[in-house]
C-alpha cells in the first residue's frame, strides 16, 4: 500500500513553475525523505499533500484518498510538523498539548507528554517565555504524540542541540517501528542518513533523484592528488573508463592537480585497481546522501575551492 502518491503534480504561478510533473510513490511503514534547497519544490509538495495547496494539474493521494476530493480523511490520517510552527504564546506548554490531542482524531495526551519528557521540556512555562529551542521542542511533542499514521516533518531538528536532535531521530525511529509512515523534510545530510530508508531530491520544482540509503552502503568517494600532473588527463580518462567509476573529476589547487571520483560496488573489486593509479595523499569514504545530492545542486564543486584534506575524511591508503 502507498502511503503517499504523486501523478504528473504540478503548480504553477504564471510562468513559474513551483513543482512540475512530480511523480512520487511512498510505500507505507518506510521513512521517506525531502531534499533540495529553499525554492526547490518540497514545501509546495508538502502544502499540497495537506490540502493547504490546489495543484495547477495532476493528483496527490494519501492511503489512496485523493487529498482534495477527501481532504477531511486524509487530514485525519496526517500529523503535521510545520517549519515553522507558531503556537499560542499565552499559553502553557501543557495546556498545548491537552488543546491539540483534544483536536486530532489520533491525538495522545499521555505520548505527547511522554515525548516532552523525553524532550526534557518544561511544560509548566508559557509558551511566550520558551526559547526557539524549546518551542521546537513544544511542537514535536504535539506532532509525535499524535498517532496518526502519515507523520510529515518539515526541518523537525532546526534550533536543537546535537543531544536533542539525536532523541529526536530515535523517536522518529520509533514511529516507522511502529508501523507508521515518516515523511521528513531536512537541510541536514546526517539527519538524513540516520533515518531515511529512501531519499527524494528535488530541483527547482522537478524530481530530478531518488536513492536508497541502504545502496550507498556500496558508494564511496575516493579523493587524491595527481602524483605528476603532466599526465593527469590521461589518468582523469583512465578513471572515468573504468566500469566502477560513477564520475571522476579534477581540479587544481595551488600547483597541484587533485583527483575526485565516486566508485560503486564492493571495494575488494576495485581496490587494486585503485593502488595502481598514480594517485597520492588518497581518502576513502563511504558516500551518504550528500554526495547524491552534489550531483545536482553543485556544493560538490564548492567545496572543492579548499584544498581536499580540508573538506574531506575518511581512510589514507
Amino acid at each position: 500500500m502507498l502511503a503517499v502518491e504523486t501523478l504528473q503534480l504540478s503548480k504553477q504561478y504564471g510562468q513559474q513553475h513551483s513543482l512540475k510533473d512530480c511523480c512520487l510513490a511512498v510505500p507505507a511503514g518506510i521513512t521517506f525523505g525531502l531534499l533540495g534547497p529553499n525554492g526547490a519544490g518540497k514545501s509546495t509538495l508538502i502544502r499540497i499533500l495537506l490540502g493547504f495547496l490546489r495543484p495547477t494539474s495532476g493528483r496527490a493521494a494519501i492511503f489512496g484518498k485523493d487529498v482534495h476530493a477527501d481532504f477531511v480523511r486524509t487530514r485525519r490520517d496526517t500529523s503535521y510538523l510545520p517549519g515553522d510552527a507558531r503556537l499560542y504564546r499565552g499559553m502553557r506548554g501543557s495546556a498545548v498539548l491537552e488543546m491539540f490531542s483534544g483536536l486530532h482524531p489520533h491525538g495522545n495526551l499521555r505520548r505527547a507528554q511522554a515525548v516532552a519528557e523525553r524532550l526534557d521540556l518544561e511544560l509548566e512555562r508559557r509558551v511566550m517565555f520558551m526559547s526557539t529551542g524549546m518551542r521546537q521542542k513544544l511542537a514535536l511533542a504535539v506532532t509525535l504524540g499524535c498517532q496518526a499514521p502519515l507523520v510529515i516533518l518539515d526541518e523537525p531538528t532546526a534550533n536543537l542541540d546535537p543531544n536533542v536532535r539525536a532523541i529526536v531521530l530515535e523517536l522518529v525511529r520509533e514511529v516507522k517501528q511502529a508501523g507508521r509512515t515518516v515523511l521528513i523534510s531536512s537541510h541536514i545530510f546526517s539527519d538524513i542518513d540516520t533515518v531515511c530508508d529512501e531519499v527524494a531530491i528535488l530541483r527547482k520544482g522537478e524530481l530530478v533523484a531518488r536513492q536508497s540509503i541502504q545502496e550507498l552502503t556500496r558508494h564511496h568517494v575516493v579523493q587524491g592528488k595527481a602524483v605528476n600532473g603532466e599526465v593527469a588527463p590521461q589518468l582523469l580518462s583512465t578513471l572515468k573508463a573504468f566500469e566502477f567509476c560513477d564520475w571522476a573529476q579534477t581540479r587544481q589547487i595551488g600547483n597541484h592537480l587533485w583527483i575526485r571520483m565516486h566508485l560503486q560496488g564492493d571495494p575488494q573489486q576495485w581496490m587494486p585497481w585503485l593502488s595502481r593509479q598514480a594517485i597520492e595523499h588518497m581518502t576513502i569514504q563511504r558516500a551518504g546522501i550528500q554526495t547524491v545530492y552534489e550531483r545536482f545542486h553543485g556544493i560538490q564543486e564548492e567545496a572543492s575551492e579548499a584544498p581536499p584534506d580540508e573538506f574531506s575524511a575518511g581512510s589514507a591508503l
